[in-house]
């Protein structure tokens, strides 16, 4: 049989084609690199999360609008071992969380939570991707090596699972950058390649100058031949590695640098503090009196003391009684003590509490719009709140949306639990509303309207109830005695840099229980307490519930006589049992006072 040869030349150039993808498509899959291991690193005060691969790569940095959370990709790379979440919580990380892309399968991408707001910086080098950001909780000397964590494919770590979220990307960001092995310091500067045996040592500043775009002035002091060879490495890094081998340091002045001796140096630095010492014992003494509007003295003049910006012969005393403090030194010096009193001696904010004790019945509670049993979770956020014990009732409400949501109670009449709601400083108004037409009804009333106005992280207490007395007995004879039956606030607020307000709250409802057990005629108390700390902003509302009050009352009506005949008379009595089920709120409504002159 003939086989035709355009038919034989298609075949021929079919298998070339196919081999020739086949090969392509292997050197392609060669060139992902996988993880092999991702460290938490602490560095001179900064933090550094190290992600290292096993091949070259590409990557890109996505800055969210959260400073809090960052978002890592790294192209043509397989996280290997790590497909869980690594919970670090230190050095300023929270947890890595990798998250899965079907579009992009070939890309591992990170999610990183920190515990601060930071500018991450990133620094790629040798196959491997550094997050560094300054940490200021941690000291500018401390080195360590927080955690390290190995991707193993067959045997995985046991991490929590957490579901992949929503990405916003706002802003993409690449650097290079080397740390030196020694110090761990971040270098920025040029890569350079040198070799030099037995050059002159101002030569070789003379072409790092080049490289730098310095200019580096050279002390005559500085003498000897250079040898060394250094591959790829920044020129601001090998400047450092010369001037340590050679006992030289170095001064940045603008745009200039001065290169010489350390010992010349420093007999430079302490020339110019015998200098300025010397014009200091030359001045003469200046006396002035600063008057002190809102600090107290003593800490003013502690903190004066502790900056240690007074001379030698400076001198510093206060006097309570006329709230100021006198400084006798040269006078130049006095600028320096102006400028630091004016910044410590600011007016502390206040903080205007607004509180409204309601006593409502329970038709009206949930016609009002508060709601037992669910989980709060307002558009822009979400927290489950509650008291001591268990709330029920779960889910977020979606229709007909309350006023205020609380968690349930163990049950109404039952001295259920304290629970938390929120209402924004647009419902205020509604809520004014409401309480006034309460009012009208007969619904309820209000309790009380207390005001108070404290200073920032100062506490405030409000207090409204009765004391009961009991008597007790010992040698001394028979002693009467009070014990608390109030309702007690105590609220202490701080003030964030954003403008909200933090409160320390503490709420307790003491009862005399009348229709329990007594002792000696004496009725138990009951207790309900809640302690708690909210983030709430300014002029918003925050409402305290779940304090029942129940009053039984028992009314008897009977035909005279008859009523008493044995086992006949309950045909001719009536006995009726009520009870009234009442609920008491607290609204507590923080308004920010700003200083005046701020």
């Amino acid at each position: 049989m003939m086989i035709k040869k355009p038919f034989l030349l298609f075949m021929v150039l079919l298998i070339c084609s196919f081999t020739l993808f086949n090969s392509r498509s292997e050197g392609q899959s060669a060139q992902i690199s996988e993880i092999t291991d991702i460290a938490v690193n602490v560095v001179n005060g900064t933090t550094e999360i190290e992600i290292k691969t096993t091949a070259p790569f590409t990557y890109t940095l996505y800055k969210q609008t959260d400073p809090y959370h960052i978002i890592v990709d790294m192209q043509n790379t397989d996280p290997g071992g790590f497909t869980e979440k690594i919970v670090v919580d230190s050095a300023g990380v929270l947890e890595i969380t990798p998250l899965k892309d079907e579009v992009m399968p070939n890309v591992a991408r990170f999610e990183i939570a920190l515990t601060m707001p930071a500018d991450v910086e990133p620094i790629y080098t040798d196959n491997s991707l550094i997050l560094a950001f300054d940490n200021p909780e941690i000291e500018e000397t401390e080195t360590a090596e927080v955690a390290v964590f190995e991707g193993k494919k067959q045997e995985k770590p046991v991490r929590e699972e957490v579901a992949p979220g929503a990405v916003e990307t706002v802003e993409t960001a690449k650097t290079v950058e080397e740390p030196f092995a020694q110090n761990k310091k971040k270098y920025v500067g040029e890569k350079i390649s040198i070799d030099f045996q037995d050059v002159q040592l101002v030569h070789v500043f003379r072409l790092i100058a080049d490289i730098s775009g310095f200019n580096i002035v050279v002390s005559p002091a500085v003498k000897g031949k250079f040898s060394m060879k250094l591959i790829d490495v920044p020129w601001d890094q090998a400047l450092e590695v010369i001037l340590r081998n050679y006992g030289l340091s170095k001064i940045t002045e603008g745009s200039i640098i001065r290169v010489a001796p350390t010992s010349v140096l420093a007999k430079e630095e302490e020339e110019i503090a015998r200098a300025k010492e010397s014009q200091e014992k030359a001045g003469n003494l200046v006396t002035k009196v600063y008057a002190i509007n809102y600090a107290a003295v003593k800490d003013i003049k502690k903190a004066i003391d502790d900056a240690k910006i007074l001379t030698k012969r400076g001198f510093i005393s206060v006097d309570e009684r006329t709230s100021s403090v006198i400084i006798k030194d040269v006078e130049k010096k006095h600028a320096d003590y102006m400028n630091l009193i004016h910044a410590l001696d600011q007016a502390t904010p206040q903080v205007s509490i607004d509180a409204k004790i309601v006593e409502v019945t329970n038709t009206f509670a949930e016609e009002f719009g508060i709601r037992w049993g669910m989980l709060w979770e307002p558009p822009d956020t979400r927290m489950k709140i509650g008291g001591t014990g268990s709330a029920g009732g779960s889910g977020h409400f979606n229709t007909n949306p309350l006023m205020v949501n609380l968690p349930s109670a163990s049950g109404i009449g039952k001295g259920g639990e304290i629970g938390l709601g929120y209402i924004t400083a647009s419902q205020v108004f509604a809520l004014d509303m409401q309480l006034s037409a309460m009012e009208s009804t007969g619904n309820g009333k209000i309790i009380s309207n207390p005001k108070i106005t404290t200073s920032d992280n100062q506490q405030a207490s409000i207090m409204q109830g009765k004391k009961i007395p009991y008597q007790t007995v010992s040698q001394e004879g028979t002693q009467t005695q009070f014990v608390d039956a109030v309702l007690e606030l105590t609220v202490t607020p701080h003030i964030t840099p954003e403008g909200t307000i933090v409160m320390n709250i503490h709420a307790k409802k003491n009862e005399a229980d009348l229709a329990g057990a007594q002792v000696l005629g004496v009725p138990t108390i009951d207790v309900k307490e809640v302690k708690t700390q909210v983030l709430i902003k300014d002029y918003d509302t925050l409402v305290i519930g779940g304090i029942f009050k129940n009053d039984t009352a028992k009314n008897l009506e009977a035909v005279p006589g008859f009523s008493k005949i044995p086992i006949l008379g309950r045909l001719f009595k009536y006995e009726k049992e009520v009870d009234n089920t009442n609920e008491l709120l607290i609204f507590i409504t923080p308004r920010i006072i700003t200083p005046v002159g701020r």
